[in-house]
């Protein structure tokens, strides 16, 4: 279980990175 949280945290991340980035492209 704690692997997958870990996999569903790193899929958080990476999405966050996307959205922030094009925010900065903006």
């Amino acid at each position: 279980k704690e692997g997958a949280s870990k996999d569903e945290a790193e899929d958080i991340k990476a999405k966050l990175e996307e959205v922030g980035a094009e925010i900065e492209l903006k």
